[in-house]
């Protein structure tokens, strides 16, 4: 497969519309106290994405930015006024806030929206343990809107309450987004615990795992290192829930976003066509619904 021919689903992407949205975690007096937050605190849209794949993107997952955290249907109608390619949203979801079930009400009835965010961190284990967090789960499954959940996979206490809010809510749908933060010693117990329970939630077959994000870990990743990580992924659950994601702008911390994807392609190379093809676009095309 030549580099010109390859064109890729990426589902993990930004938009920064600076002149309309809030954005409060760029602004500098925000949390989070990045040293380098002014190289992506800058607005940022589709056509800028599509260049910088040099045509190469076939459609995209746009994760909410915080565009307006309190109304997050006003990110979600932005997307769907200025977004040509074929894409999908995953939108802002409070889930301990009062009106967390109007709020899902809301974001089912918009076209591109097929799932919803709540950044859990370190809070994940404390919030999947809360009966209004786990009501809002559940009913946002029974809008059939799946979860990206952004939270430490070493963390066995977090996981073990994802896992009983998988198995009390078995139609829900998970996306991890960045899989790929393994933790940095590979000879750790750590790591070896990230590789344990990223297994026990593949068993339940409601989840899939993003490769994206390493740069939140270490902006000077090395592809060494994230080959080896990715094809422990692989080998703990296979290609069917895998899918490569680049967290684009932030991405280009690190390097050019279409070096990105053609790293995550070099990476593919002992594989068949079709789990390359799986990786690459097949199966965000299909866990998204993007047509």
């Amino acid at each position: 497969m030549s580099k010109p021919s390859i064109t890729w689903i990426d589902p993990h992407i930004h938009f920064f519309a600076l002149n309309e949205g809030h954005y409060d975690w760029l602004k500098p007096a925000n949390a989070p106290f990045w040293p380098d937050k002014k190289a992506i605190a800058k607005h940022t849209l589709e056509h800028m994405l599509y260049r910088a794949s040099l045509g190469q993107l076939g459609g995209f997952v746009h994760i909410e930015a915080g565009y307006d955290n309190e109304r997050p249907w006003h990110e979600i109608a932005f997307l769907e006024r200025h977004c040509t390619l074929p894409f999908r949203s995953v939108g802002c979801i409070d889930l301990t806030g009062s009106n967390v079930g109007s709020h899902i009400d809301k974001l089912k009835q918009y076209d591109s929206v097929c799932g919803l965010r709540h950044i859990l961190d370190d809070d994940a284990e404390a919030l999947l343990r809360t009966p209004k967090v786990k009501w809002g789960l559940s009913h946002m499954a029974s809008q059939s809107l799946s979860f990206d959940a952004q939270l430490n996979l070493a963390d066995s206490n977090a996981v073990r309450a994802l896992l009983t809010v998988l198995e009390q809510t078995p139609s829900l749908k998970v996306a991890v987004n960045h899989a790929a933060l393994a933790p940095i010693d590979v000879n750790s117990l750590a790591f070896k615990t990230w590789r344990q329970n990223i297994r026990d939630l593949g068993e339940t077959q409601q989840v899939v795992f993003k490769f994206s994000g390493l740069e939140m870990q270490d902006r000077r990743w090395q592809w060494q290192r994230a080959s080896y990580v990715f094809e422990t992924l692989l080998d703990t659950v296979g290609t069917d829930p895998i899918m490569f994601g680049s967290n684009f702008p932030l991405c280009q911390w690190r390097m050019p976003y279409v070096a990105l994807w053609h790293g995550f392609v070099d990476m593919t190379t002992p594989l068949t066509e079709e789990q390359r093809a799986a990786l690459l676009y097949g199966n965000a095309k299909q866990w998204y619904d993007i047509v």
